[in-house]
């Protein structure tokens, strides 16, 4: 058995999950789905020098987190995928409540009782930043607030948590989260441009959201931007699709969001370089596997990666 499932089995045989059966069927689906980033405690502990067992706790807690973060999302995304189609909505957010819960109890058990302040000080920047972007704002500024609440409090908080329970002092500790956040803002990115070069086309395009190639090509200045915004909402067609996507290529709209990425794939491996760890390896692999989608994203669709930078 792994250090996942003997976090699942933590979360499992506690008394709230054996008296709810909903709650624990969640959990057991959690068992083949792993969340992402769910090693990041146990690449943190190592990364101190402790052993991955110690991070046990903070793998169950950050798995309790994404579990309550995706069901909510699901239901303001109305995505047709959700677990809250089948449940329907109330129990959904429910049980997103109880996640909640069950996570920082998971924590308050532990010699670490702090612990459970920074995972809900996650789970309230993350919420925060939920119900902003479901506004669908539309100014750069905007968009790298809503980056920072909702999508760099979890993988900071799982570095945290890890760094924590493998016994780094808080100073340290800190840095690990502002490495997470880091990485969030690059997983993030990421997300946006394969959003918005997928095909078909992805929901963003016509749902009014702003992912952060799209927000270029509509508010700054180029000689296509009449056009692109008149194909936002045509994308359904394969042509007009194929059109406004061009156009990201052509105005910069891409080089833009990768150059973004980079930056912060440089600013991650600088504070790393400045942190003082056992096993600085484990970090850097983490840096180094959040660029490789982003390659791949590129040759799937024929550019070029280092000629967009």
């Amino acid at each position: 058995m792994d250090l996942y499932q003997d976090a699942m089995q933590l979360l499992l045989f506690r008394n709230e999950c054996v008296e709810w059966p909903e709650l624990q069927n969640a959990l057991q689906r959690a068992l083949a789905h792993r969340p992402v980033a769910w090693h990041f405690p146990v690449k943190a502990c190592e990364a101190v020098g402790a052993r991955a067992q110690d991070a046990l706790h903070a793998v169950a807690a950050i798995t309790c987190a994404h579990m309550a973060i995706m069901l909510v999302d699901d239901i303001l995304d109305e995505d047709p995928r959700g677990a809250y189609r089948q449940m329907g909505v109330g129990k959904a957010a429910n049980l997103a409540i109880a996640l909640n819960g069950l996570g920082i109890a998971v924590l308050l058990d532990t010699h670490l009782p702090n612990s459970a302040r920074a995972l809900n000080q996650m789970i309230l920047r993350t919420a925060y930043g939920q119900d902003l972007d479901a506004m669908n704002l539309n100014t750069q500024d905007e968009y790298w607030a809503v980056t920072r609440l909702k999508s760099s409090p979890y993988f900071g908080a799982a570095l945290f948590l890890g760094s924590l329970f493998g016994g780094a002092a808080q100073e340290l500790a800190e840095e690990f989260r502002q490495l997470g956040e880091l990485y969030g803002e690059i997983m993030q990115i990421h997300d946006d441009l394969n959003d918005s070069l997928a095909v078909p086309a992805n929901v963003d395009w016509l749902a009014g959201r702003s992912p952060l190639p799209l927000l270029f090509a509509q508010i700054v200045d180029h000689p296509d931007r009449p056009r692109f915004i008149e194909l936002r909402n045509k994308v359904n067609n394969l042509e007009a699709l194929k059109e406004a996507q061009t156009i990201l290529v052509r105005c910069g709209a891409i080089s833009y969001s990768v150059n973004e990425l980079m930056l912060r794939h440089a600013q991650a491996h600088e504070l790393l370089n400045q942190m003082k760890l056992s096993k600085p390896e484990s970090i850097a692999g983490l840096l180094n596997e959040s660029i490789a989608p982003v390659k791949h994203l590129f040759a799937k669709v024929g550019a070029d990666f280092d000629a967009t930078i």
